[in-house]
């Protein structure tokens, strides 16, 4: 029996929450990623912000800040670019997909030499957001992140990212522009 009630309860609890993805809401956040490719690493920041334009699909822009050490060399990037991003249910816990093209600019630094170069960095992956409210979300994004330069090959890996993002319904938006 005490079994049976804490189960009803998790679904109750997982599978009931309507959170603001209709069409018109707003979606404001971002989140940090981590990137592993063969004798590498990077840490990224990727704050968004993007608006609703049908139930469950978002589309807006994201910046993409990072810093990637190989070696003796060090790369600091600045991007920006459109994201789309889809979510498959209603619920408290809703599978999403998540994809987004930058254009990026990175300045690289090694013993010495040093550069500039302008290129792309694509992202497709997958992932989950938790509503711990009808506003906020907790997300976990993995998937393939590939980044290619003009004068030069890139490079390309998995990529997991933690993050959130908060949920405004069209009224709150309107009421914070006082209309």
């Amino acid at each position: 029996m005490k079994k049976t009630f804490v189960c009803i309860l998790l679904c109750g609890v997982l599978f009931s929450a309507s959170a603001q993805t209709d069409k018109g809401d707003w979606i404001v956040g971002g989140r940090i990623d981590l990137n592993t490719g063969e004798n590498s690493s990077e840490f990224g920041f990727n704050p968004d912000a993007g608006i609703f334009v049908i139930n469950n699909l978002a589309v807006g822009a994201n910046l993409d800040i990072d810093y990637l050490k190989s070696g003796d060399t060090k790369t600091t990037r600045f991007g920006v670019g459109p994201f789309a991003r889809f979510y498959f249910t209603r619920h408290m816990v809703r599978p999403l997909v998540h994809g987004n093209v930058n254009y990026i600019s990175s300045k690289v630094k090694a013993p010495g030499f040093t550069s500039t170069n302008n290129g792309t960095n694509l992202f497709l992956g997958g992932g989950l957001a938790y509503f711990i409210n009808q506003n906020i979300a907790l997300e976990g994004l993995i998937g393939y992140s590939n980044t290619k330069y003009k004068d030069f090959e890139g490079s390309g890996g998995l990529s997991i990212g933690i993050g959130f993002q908060a949920y405004l319904s069209r009224r709150q938006v309107e009421k914070m522009r006082g209309q």
